[in-house]
């Protein structure tokens, strides 16, 4: 029965690996050099393997549920290190109150979740720079996306997929109009990169700076009204 559970395990790892939807290039480029080891250079047919082992490693995609389940409960967007949570009274998150800052390094989960049930009101992604993601000026530098969420009790908080040093591609897999549901995975970020969550007043934060938190599991906030 164990070894059942682990064959179980591995297949399942291998067939639902982002790898081949979002990283064939890599797989790819990752033959090439291989192949190019075996008559010019043989470590290079060793580092080929060791690549595609990280490949293997960083396009994982696990399958989560959500720590806590209700209509009041936020989702944590992104595996990773909380890095900032802040409130401003003027709102000058882009007109949100509320900012938490996840930092992920190349050795995180780099799928992103739906923090909340609601519905697409707009995406907009934007061209920037490629500053460390951990620093708070990259929410404003770099090349971001940004997901426009109306929950069901008409309120409006936006996810931003930042890009990083190393991160150079932002990818999602939804749409303006799309209904989602909390936990819902709907896009990631290649290697090391940022996810912030800007919240309206209405919410009671309950994640701190220097918190591990985990994607699609972690409850990061609450709806107070």
């Amino acid at each position: 029965m164990i070894l059942i559970k682990l064959v179980h395990s591995i297949i399942n790892f291998f067939t639902t690996n982002l790898l081949w939807q979002e990283g064939w290039l890599l797989v790819f480029i990752t033959i090439a050099v291989t192949f190019l080891g075996l008559f010019v250079w043989r470590p290079l047919v060793y580092f080929g393997f060791i690549f595609f082992v990280f490949c293997l490693f960083f396009f994982r995609n696990p399958e989560r549920e959500p720590a806590q389940i209700g209509d009041d409960i936020l989702i944590c967007p992104a595996d990773g290190k909380v890095v900032q949570v802040k409130y401003d009274p003027q709102g000058r998150f882009d007109g949100y109150h509320h900012i938490i800052s996840i930092f992920l390094s190349p050795f995180n989960v780099h799928v992103n979740w739906v923090p909340v049930n609601g519905v697409i009101e707009k995406i907009a992604y934007h061209k920037g720079q490629f500053v460390p993601a951990f620093l708070p000026k990259s929410s404003h530098l770099n090349e971001r996306n940004d997901v426009h969420i109306r929950t069901q009790h008409d309120k409006t908080l936006i996810v931003r997929q930042i890009a990083g040093t190393i991160a150079r591609t932002i990818v999602w897999w939804v749409k303006p109009g799309e209904p989602l549901r909390a936990g819902q995975k709907y896009g990631m970020i290649k290697f090391g990169s940022r996810v912030d969550l800007l919240l309206p007043r209405e919410v009671e934060i309950l994640v701190k700076v220097g918190d591990r938190v985990y994607g699609g599991h972690t409850v990061v906030g609450r709806w107070l009204s």
